[in-house]
């Protein structure tokens, strides 16, 4: 036999068992990532009630009694979010870095909840340029129903004070001169930092839950989680 045939078939044996014994070698167990952080979670009891348990870390947080205006300027009290599932988030109309992406990404949750009995709530930290009169211009450029999405804004510091009071958030002016924000009539205003996130609301008022709307997987799962709880 040749010595090139008799290399040739040393070569196949040799791979031939080497391909066995990796066929033959325990596969190491991996384990599955751990978890995400616990989100809310929703039980249905044997009477069909839902229970809607918050978030760990959220169990203090709830809406406090309020009174403040939509934009039809009709008075508006807590009582707004009693007995819904509420998606709730704060903004300004001026606003030009969180404000655009985040509303954008609720008006996602907007249409993706349609048909379902959830309901949007967007409160304004800037009341004083956020009147009745801007809040429902600014509702009308993204043709949103203000039955089923709701801008609320009041007295200069009440909705501030509000979102301290819900989310134990401080609003306050941004010291950083980048970020001045100039009006539509030459003006300037500093930008104000307050929560880029969007709430969910139990309808206890208890806040329940929330995502970083623009992370998208976070925000469908937060869609669906309003989704199962108004069912």
């Amino acid at each position: 036999m040749p010595k090139w045939l008799i290399a040739l078939l040393a070569l196949i044996s040799t791979v031939l068992v080497l391909a066995t014994i990796t066929l033959l070698r325990p596969r190491k167990f991996v384990l599955p990532p751990p978890p995400q952080p616990g989100a809310a979670t929703i039980e249905t009891q044997a009477t069909g009630e839902k229970k809607l348990k918050p978030r760990p870390g959220m169990e203090g947080l709830s809406v406090p009694d309020f009174a403040l205006v939509d934009q039809s300027g009709h008075p508006v009290d807590q009582s707004l979010f009693d007995g819904k599932i509420t998606v709730l988030a704060f903004i300004f109309t001026n606003c030009r870095l969180a404000c655009p992406p985040m509303t954008a990404n609720m008006f996602r949750a907007y249409n993706q909840l349609d048909g379902t009995p959830v309901q949007f709530v967007s409160i304004s930290v800037d009341p004083l340029h956020d009147t009745p009169e801007a809040l429902t211009s600014y509702a009308a450029n993204l043709s949103i129903d203000t039955q089923r999405w709701r801008f609320l804004t009041g007295e200069v510091g009440s909705t501030r004070e509000l979102c301290a009071r819900t989310l134990d958030f401080d609003i306050s002016p941004d010291p950083d001169e980048a970020n001045v924000i100039t009006l539509s009539d030459g003006s300037l205003m500093q930008n104000i930092r307050h929560p880029t996130k969007l709430f969910l609301v139990g309808p206890d008022r208890q806040i329940l839950d929330f995502c970083t709307p623009t992370v998208g997987e976070d925000l469908q799962r937060f869609i669906d989680l309003a989704r199962k709880a108004s069912e």
